[in-house]
């Protein structure tokens, strides 16, 4: 299966929600993606709105996540808005990441503790089958909920690469969202992954890896260091490392370095950039061209 290419929506400060989803249509990419944050300071929209904004414009593009945060809120309420997505979405476009995110991801800001984010993440993940198509539910409160219309369950890709992520990814998850993952890094947690899912009797999880990158028309010595920078800073993780968790330079290099991942077996990219979010994605779709000659068919934008 060829890979597919998608990009991060761009932050509130930078582009309207609707036109960039119209840009990455017209890039020709395969997907547009959103983070979940909710109080941690950085400027941004609510993913969810801001993914279901970019799926009534859009026809066929795909909409994801990478990744959702259950554990910060109700189940049902987490339940209620990725039923309405996937309606949004026509049923088949929606994949959902799901992730546990940290202590800075906003838990204490709706009064919960973030030692319990997975356990919650995993009780959400047990009943969201049952929430979605609609069945009576038994709540770890007590209560039951039932929930209509029903809905599928769309595809789950479970993020983090802790042991229990691992664990939660081969035991709930279609796929498995890596980042900061050298190429090497995910071939060593897919078999981990491979053994985990056998216990389950699960088939193993499809790849797939949330990547930060920078592109730029022609070659820039400088621009792989500084999209490391930009990385460590935003981690707090050293700068050497970082270099290896980042993919920079023209389409045609950031190819190279992508056909690195698709040849360890990722099959989905989400891709962050650096610099000018309209001048990426340009330039995005040309990586996409040079990874899937032709690929899916034409997207379109929304006629409604």
């Amino acid at each position: 299966m060829p890979v597919e290419v998608g990009i991060f929506l761009p932050s509130a400060v930078e582009a309207e929600i609707r036109e960039a989803a119209y840009h990455a249509v017209d890039a020709e990419l395969d997907a547009i993606w959103s983070g979940d944050h909710l109080a941690n300071g950085v400027p941004s929209l609510d993913g969810m709105l801001a993914l279901a904004t970019a799926a009534a414009v859009t026809e066929c593009i795909d909409i994801g996540f990478a990744v959702y945060l259950p554990a910060l809120r109700p189940h049902v309420c987490a339940a209620k808005q990725i039923a309405t997505l996937q309606h949004l979405t026509g049923g088949d476009r929606l994949h959902l990441g799901i992730g546990v995110g940290d202590h800075d991801s906003g838990y204490a800001a709706v009064g919960l503790d973030a030692a319990t984010r997975g356990r919650r993440t995993d009780e959400f993940l047990q009943l969201l089958p049952s929430l979605l198509a609609g069945e009576p539910t038994a709540l770890p409160h007590g209560a039951t909920a039932q929930l209509a219309p029903a809905a599928a369950v769309p595809p789950l890709w479970i993020g983090g690469s802790a042991p229990a992520a691992l664990r939660r990814a081969a035991r709930f998850g279609d796929g498995w969202f890596a980042e900061l993952h050298t190429p090497e890094e995910i071939r060593t947690n897919a078999e981990r992954l491979r053994e985990l899912a056998e216990q389950h009797g699960r088939q193993a999880p499809h790849l797939a890896i949330a990547i930060q990158g920078s592109l730029v028309q022609r070659p820039d010595d400088r621009v792989h260091d500084r999209c490391a920078e930009n990385l460590a800073k935003s981690f707090g993780i050293p700068v050497d490392e970082a270099r290896g968790y980042v993919v920079a330079g023209t389409p045609e290099q950031v190819a190279e370095q992508l056909a690195a991942y698709e040849e360890a077996g990722v099959e989905k990219i989400a891709l962050a950039v650096d610099g000018d979010w309209h001048d990426s994605c340009d330039l995005l779709g040309q990586v996409r061209q040079i990874l899937t000659p032709g690929g899916r068919p034409k997207c379109s934008r929304s006629s409604k």
